[in-house]
């Protein structure tokens, strides 16, 4: 039972994955389900370029194009990126890129089960840009993207200023939302559920969901953990394995 990071825990962690993904590579199993890995002692271990599941998949698999989406009853989260610095972030909002992670959401949401889903796309910029007062990426990226999708029958609307589409989407108005960096996504679903909250990722060739949590490593062997994000992990995998996603 370790209680800090270590390379040796690291590397366990690496290649009991590693694992899981090859297995469902040969279709031995339909999908797999992740406790949480600790990044710093990935790194130690060695595996420089693997920030965390996300990268190992991706690498593995060598899929074209991954995104992380979370979830948790009522509100479910798409991720334009995940783990760049907030200046990488802003770089990274460009059209082609919006447009690829929109597309394979929305494919993956009517593999999940939704008929016909509905996504909207969250601003970057304060008030959504105030029409170029305080930012053109919703001009010059975000809208070219979202009208591209809209000529091809995918129903994608904004982009909505951050502090209100998420609410929105609790509301039932869109299926899901396309944050547009980390914090943007996971704050929301944290706030609005943490404790039944979860990771999936899209672009890979089997179901895959993770805890939405770290290793705490703060609380280990103190019988206080919180098991709920364990079980919903478990549980959302098996409504994606059977298109029943909505439920959720």
């Amino acid at each position: 039972m370790s209680e800090s990071p270590s390379a040796l825990s690291g590397a366990a962690s690496v290649a009991y994955f590693e694992q899981a993904v090859r297995l469902g590579l040969a279709g031995s199993i339909d999908g797999v389900v992740t406790c949480p890995i600790n990044k710093v002692s990935v790194q130690m271990a060695g595996f420089v370029k693997d920030i965390g599941h996300q990268e190992i998949l991706a690498r593995i698999t060598e899929a074209p194009l991954t995104a992380t989406i979370l979830m948790t009853p009522g509100l479910k989260v798409a991720h334009l990126t995940t783990h760049l610095s907030l200046a990488n972030a802003v770089a990274a909002v460009r059209a082609p890129l919006i447009t690829a992670k929109l597309r394979l959401t929305y494919e993956h949401l009517k593999a999940w089960g939704y008929q016909e889903p509905k996504i909207a796309v969250a601003a970057l910029n304060p008030h959504g840009g105030e029409a170029g007062l305080l930012g053109r990426e919703e001009l010059d990226e975000i809208l070219p993207a979202i009208a591209s999708l809209a000529d091809h029958g995918v129903d994608v609307v904004g982009p909505w200023p951050a502090d209100s589409v998420f609410n929105r989407a609790i509301a039932g108005e869109f299926d899901a939302v396309l944050a547009l960096y980390h914090d943007q996504g996971h704050i929301p679903i944290k706030v609005h559920n943490f404790s039944e909250s979860v990771t999936a990722t899209m672009g890979i060739p089997f179901v895959r969901t993770s805890v939405d949590h770290g290793t705490a490593f703060d609380i280990v062997g103190k019988n206080v953990a919180d098991h709920r994000g364990l079980v919903q992990a478990v549980r959302v995998a098996k409504l994606m394995l059977t298109g029943r996603l909505p439920t959720f």
